[in-house]
């Protein structure tokens, strides 16, 4: 009797792909989307009224400069988190390659906090 995970196992060799698409693998390709997704997120928040010929509303919008770098920051984030744990495969590394691998993370929190635009000047 085969096993539970044995039925979600994947020939890759015989075409399995995302919709029906040889070579294009599910779990990949939704990271892709939501990589594609958050780009346009990224996009929306600093210059709504690029996207206005969608929504007329969209014209006079406008972020607090504050909100704008604190979202710009917090996608970049979970944009840079997407592509390391997915395409760079640390999902499936030991928690100590991991920690080396997000050793830029803790620089970047220092900088980022050293050049946040705090009020007071």
């Amino acid at each position: 009797m085969a096993s539970k995970d044995a039925a979600h196992e994947h020939d890759y060799s015989t075409g399995w792909g995302w919709l029906g698409i040889s070579g294009l693998y599910t779990q990949y390709m939704w990271v892709w989307v939501w990589l594609a997704v958050l780009t346009i997120v990224e996009v929306f928040i600093p210059e709504p009224h690029i996207f206005s010929f969608i929504y007329g509303g969209f014209a006079e919008l406008t972020f607090p400069r504050p909100f704008v770098i604190v979202s710009l920051i917090a996608l970049a984030l979970v944009k840079t988190w997407l592509v390391a744990w997915y395409y760079m495969h640390l999902i499936a590394e030991k928690p100590a390659i991991i920690l080396v691998a997000c050793a830029p993370f803790v620089f970047s929190v220092f900088l980022t906090v050293g050049i946040f635009p705090w009020a007071g000047g």
